[in-house]
């Protein structure tokens, strides 16, 4: 309508603030018109801060929402899937946040549906810890620089759930973040080995 593409917000945590909000923004043609946040509250408190029209006490009632044309998921990663598929069954673009999914089989369904709908558009947020290097790597692959890749060993250093985020150790005695809990980031956790043995009680968090 009027060639501008509004867009609703499922769940607005820090990077959805830092960088999806203000990118939206900066674009001529989109305007962020709607928010659902873990509760109705701090999607209130979304919108005043950031000047959104609506409010939606779940996403089941955004997504129900005909004027919004498309979604951006800013969820933890055991939403994705779900909030996706019922996008896409709305009829709505979808831009979701990384990390994709909680597994493999979550990640092919998901890829099927975009599949089902070449009408719709289906991105996913890249992952920033490898960006600065992944058009060379893409290019070197192009170029058949490196052969036939059997496999691939990559170890990223980061620093969340962290009370110094300079320091580059985990802390085993700190409270579990949702990036290292299995449950709601799946295969995903960030921190998962390391030079030193957890405590017993983390590791047996972990193995939930």
């Amino acid at each position: 309508m009027n060639g501008i593409i509004r867009v609703g917000l499922i769940g607005a945590g820090a990077n959805t603030r830092l960088r999806h909000i203000p990118g939206f923004r900066e674009q001529r043609d989109v305007e962020i018109v709607a928010v659902a946040n873990r509760s109705r509250e701090s999607g209130e408190r979304i919108a005043g801060e950031y000047e959104i029209p609506k409010v939606y006490d779940n996403w089941v009632e955004l997504l129900h929402d005909d004027s919004i044309d498309a979604v951006c998921i800013g969820t933890w990663p055991y939403m994705h899937r779900n909030l996706v598929l019922a996008s896409l069954e709305s009829g709505k673009h979808v831009l979701t946040e990384a990390r994709m999914a909680m597994n493999a089989d979550e990640a092919h369904q998901m890829l099927d549906a975009s599949r089902l709908s070449p009408e719709l558009v289906t991105q996913i947020v890249p992952a920033p810890q490898t960006l600065q290097v992944d058009n060379t790597v893409i290019d070197l692959l192009n170029d058949g620089y490196v052969g036939d890749i059997l496999a691939v060993r990559l170890r990223v250093c980061d620093n969340h759930a962290r009370a110094n985020r300079a320091d580059t150790f985990i802390d085993y005695d700190a409270p579990l973040h949702w990036r290292q809990d299995r449950n709601l980031s799946g295969y995903n956790i960030l921190a998962w080995a390391s030079g030193t043995r957890p405590s017993c009680a983390t590791w047996a968090r972990q193995r939930k």
